[in-house]
């Protein structure tokens, strides 16, 4: 529906109000500057839109499909114009129903997708009449310039790196033109091509021409072709003589004491080396019969030979190309990662079959350095010394472990383990959490063939054995499940806090509940209950909960609604359903697509609030690019962002404060959700030591969030403030320490080591989230980390990749005076607030600082006194890990319900509607309230019948 704006005179308006006269509609007009919009929006050329286009605008513009249709997800494609330009249109979900070749006008909005501009959330969309030809432009990888972004190129003379793929069987690998110049090269399953059949065709050292969409991603050129025909073969790898070597070599001499090989792109032949394990039908791993004895180099590698047909146990004589190559990883991986090792053969010779040599066992034949990944840069080869070179020094070979002890969930079929003689200190859930002073270097990543269901605490008995390879910036064992050995149940269960509500204490909660939608598809009805029953079971019915990852009600769907009132009301009606509190809840909706996450998304934080125990203030609800202030120690809006137009908050979630009371005091609650830490350098890549390049919007942030705090406890050294959330850092990272300050103190850093933890990543427990109190808070505060998810798979109940988090606080109430009502004047007009007045204390009590409050002063409830990493013997009802366990697993299966999706009991939206209106009295008074009455009313008028 088109909505019209129009004028009206403050007069008419003001006679109207005042002394009753109708208002006509002759007496409204509509202005010039509206009737030139009303007019049809022009069509765009892409060259200009490309260039003078600005993000989040609303263009049409029309072009030819030049690309197949969702050949790389979302219902997308690119089209070309007859300016030669083109642009990639994304509806999302949303099939517009266009084939390659049609002709199309789309109107939508601009945006950028890592660094590429696409046209979104398409509202209008047509066929229109051919008006141009397109033919894919002739260049060079050198001749790639911006103009040619988004449009069909063709190259030529190009010889093919090494393909990697990936879980989903995309190919990726790079190509490298006459000039040595090179190219990333993507190719998505989606189009109806995956890696294997890729591969079928063309081969790391073929030299092809090659057609594809020019893209960029994260800065850099790509070209992704989208049908098998694009690929053109000029010269089988081999067709030509390669540099040949005078005489066999060793496994150990090409793998040598370095990170790539001193042979590569140089033909070799390994002899006597025997099959220790079949990776595909095009990989396998060999390793020689007779080792070189030195540590420092490796006696196993890899061999890709399509259709090999080798078994376990063939000895084979192989002739073929070194290379270096990069496995499996992210789009980014030749510039993170490093590279594997591998024989490309083009000859093998079964000569017998003998005895697999026994692995090493990892702790016993060979020791993981403790503590140290790198230290030098990568400037020099010390096994002994760096973890990253230890593992350099066996990639190839056969390695065990024995007696495994599994530290987390399994993922992407990844478990991560101990040697079962480690002893490495233990978490409170069997697993290890990340240190400050040094790596948990002694971790080994295992890398399943199929999925496996395994959980923190459960173990092996016997021996998991593989060889070393690489991927995704991690060394892991390749195991085949068929060989695993016994499992043993560790029969760790989802916790119970160990707090004890209590009817004069505040409960507040933390929960990232992980993109959490209405849409059913997008989030399970099981996880809704089960994240409703851990508020209503495990954490008591929480007066306040900070909700983090909420999207709006259709969730991944880019169609430009932002509202989360259903969302919010499914998870509030199934809390209700389990006999849990009745809950609001309030937000302040982000602009489309503004604030990250999953594309149309719309992630945020928000509060659940139970009104029968906690009230919001009676102040506005901010907009949201209104940034939130204090006044006189207490917030200006009832609800508010914290500078949302800073440029560090730019394209990620903002905090969102609430002020709340309870039993006469006011709390400001701060609910967080800061910058991820996607960008940053892996722990074994190549980049040593890892630049955590995002680290730097968080501490921005962390400068805002503390200086909001600092302004408010200026105002009020008694302010209660608590902000939580997932701060994507840990609690030893200077992210943290900005936020606290002086003012503010982060109770996870209190916390029982053994239990401090929220989030399992690459085999440490690690704390995202955390909540921090301003200092007067702190000796009446209570905190509880309660483990529900992140030692589990979803096969034991696991509802998000998060814990949440529980504070309690006694708030003692200031002493209530009968108030004196004051007299109203021109300067001090008295509003509604100041009718009970409260009388504060007679001296100011300074708080107490950080670093001068100790450690001893908040209650982190653990019921067993137990030393950290030393689990406690299980009682009824606990297990080891000392808090409060279900005792059976059966207490934790899904009960059926049937809870009725109800509206959300959202808190007061629309700014303006809980004003704070001065008390009538004197003229002035009446002419604010006259003034106020003419404001709402110009509001209040949105649509009226159009003049004609």
């Amino acid at each position: 529906m088109k909505k019209s704006i129009y004028l009206i005179s403050a007069s008419v308006l003001t006679a109207a109000l005042i002394h009753g006269q109708p208002i006509t509609q002759a007496q409204f007009e509509v202005p010039s500057y509206v009737q030139a919009t009303e007019q049809e929006r022009p069509v765009t050329a892409l060259s200009d839109l490309r260039t003078t286009g600005e993000q989040g605008q609303v263009y049409t513009v029309s072009g030819k499909i030049i690309s197949a249709v969702n050949a790389w997800g979302g219902n997308g494609f690119y089209i070309q114009d007859a300016s030669g330009a083109g642009l990639y249109i994304y509806p999302n979900k949303n099939a517009l129903g266009y084939n390659e070749g049609d002709s199309v006008q789309l109107t939508g909005t601009l945006s950028h997708f890592n660094g590429e501009l696409q046209l979104i959330s398409i509202a209008e969309h047509q066929l229109i009449a051919p008006t141009h030809e397109t033919v894919a432009t002739e260049t060079t990888i050198g001749g790639l310039v911006p103009e040619l972004q988004s449009t069909l190129v063709s190259l030529k003379g190009l010889t093919v790196g090494e393909i990697a793929t990936d879980r989903f069987k995309n190919a990726t690998f790079t190509v490298t033109d006459p000039n040595g110049q090179e190219l990333a090269v993507r190719l998505d399953s989606r189009s109806g091509v995956n890696a294997e059949t890729l591969m079928g065709k063309i081969g790391a050292g073929d030299k092809i021409n090659l057609t594809g969409i020019l893209s960029t991603y994260q800065g850099n050129n790509q070209l992704k072709p989208f049908t098998l025909d694009q690929f053109e073969v000029v010269e089988k790898a081999g067709s030509s003589a390669l540099e040949p070597t005078t005489e066999s070599l060793k496994i150990g001499q090409i793998q040598g004491t370095s990170h790539e090989s001193a042979y590569a792109n140089k033909s070799v032949t390994v002899k006597d080396v025997i099959v220790t394990y079949i990776d595909t039908n095009n990989r396998f791993f060999v390793q020689d019969l007779v080792p070189d004895g030195d540590i420092h180099t490796s006696d196993g590698i890899n061999v890709y030979l399509p259709k090999h047909g080798v078994t376990v146990g063939d000895v084979l004589t192989i002739t073929g190309t070194v290379e270096e190559y990069f496995g499996s990883g992210y789009a980014e991986k030749e510039t993170t990662d490093l590279t594997i090792t591998q024989i490309k053969a083009n000859q093998i010779e079964k000569t017998g079959t003998a005895e697999v040599p026994a692995p090493i066992v990892l702790g016993v034949d060979r020791l993981i350095p403790d503590g140290i990944i790198d230290n030098d840069g990568l400037s020099s080869f010390d096994p002994e010394e760096d973890a990253i070179d230890f593992w350099e020094s066996l990639e190839g070979m056969l390695v065990a472990v024995d007696d495994a002890k599994i530290l987390g969930p399994s993922k992407y079929k990844e478990l991560y383990v101990l040697p079962g003689n480690s002893t490495a200190q233990l978490n409170g859930s069997h697993g290890i959490s990340l240190r400050a002073d040094k790596e948990n270097t002694g971790i080994v990543p295992v890398l399943l063939k199929k999925d496996f269901v395994a959980k923190a605490g459960d173990s092996f008995t016997g021996r998991l054995a593989g060889p070393v390879s690489y991927s995704y910036s991690n060394y892991k064992v390749l195991v085949n499940n068929d060989t695993l050995p016994t499992f043993n149940d560790g029969g760790l269960l989802p916790e119970k806090t160990a707090l004890v509500k209590a009817e004069n204490k505040l409960s507040i909660a933390s929960y990232n509940i992980e993109n959490f939608t209405a849409d059913p598809a997008q989030t399970s009805e099981t996880k809704v209950n089960r994240i409703a029953r851990s508020f209503v079971e495990d954490l008591n019915g929480p007066d306040i909960i900070g909700l983090i990852e909420v999207q709006d009600n259709n969730g991944a769907t880019d169609d430009g609604v932002v509202d989360a009132n259903q969302s919010a009301a499914r998870l509030i009606a199934a809390i209700e359903a389990l006999g849990g509190p009745q809950y609001t809840y309030v937000d302040i909706a982000p602009e489309n697509n503004a604030d990250g996450g999953q594309p149309g998304g719309n992630i945020r934080v928000g509060f659940l609030y139970n009104k029968a125990r906690v009230q919001l203030s009676e102040k506005p609800i901010g907009g949201p690019n209104e940034a939130v202030n204090w006044a006189d120690g207490s917030l200006m809006h009832s609800v508010g962002r914290i500078a949302p137009t800073d440029p560090s908050f730019a394209g990620v979630r903002k905090s969102l404060a609430a002020e709340f009371l309870f039993k006469g005091e006011k709390v400001v609650v701060v609910a967080n959700h800061l910058s991820s830490k996607r960008g940053d350098n892996g722990l074994y890549g190549r980049v040593q030591p890892p630049v955590l390049g995002s680290e730097v919007a968080r501490h921005q942030q962390a400068q805002v969030l503390n200086q909001f705090a600092k302004a408010g406890i200026a105002q009020n050294p008694n302010a209660n403030i608590v902000m939580l959330g997932d701060f994507n850092d840990f609690e030893f990272r200077r992210t943290l320490q900005l936020i606290e300050g002086d003012v503010l103190s982060n109770l996870v850093s209190r916390h029982d080591e053994a239990d401090r933890f929220s989030y399992f990543y690459q085999g440490n427990n690690q704390s995202l989230d955390h909540i921090l109190i301003s200092n007067n808070l702190l000796e009446r505060a209570e905190f509880d980390m309660i483990h529900v998810n992140s030692p589990f798979m979803e096969e034991h109940g696991r509802a998000s990749d998060h814990d949440p988090l529980l504070l309690q606080l006694q708030l003692e109430p200031k002493e209530q005076t009968k108030p004196q009502e004051p007299t109203p004047t021109t300067q001090n007009p008295v509003t509604t607030e100041t009718q009970t007045s409260v009388t504060e204390p007679a001296t100011t009590q300074t708080p107490p600082t950080s670093q001068s409050t100790p450690q001893t002063s908040v209650t982190t409830r653990r019921p067993n006194d137990q030393s950290v990493g030393t689990p406690t013997t299980p009682t009824t009802g606990q297990q080891p890990g000392g808090k409060n366990q279900n005792t059976s697993a059966s207490s934790r299966q899904e009960k059926a319900t049937d809870a009725k999706e109800q509206e959300a009991l959202q808190e007061t939206r629309n700014r303006g509607s809980k004003r704070v209106l001065p008390r009538t009295g004197t003229t002035e008074n009446k002419g604010i309230m006259i003034g106020l009455l003419l404001l709402g009313s110009l509001l209040s008028i949105r649509e009226l019948p159009r003049k004609k």
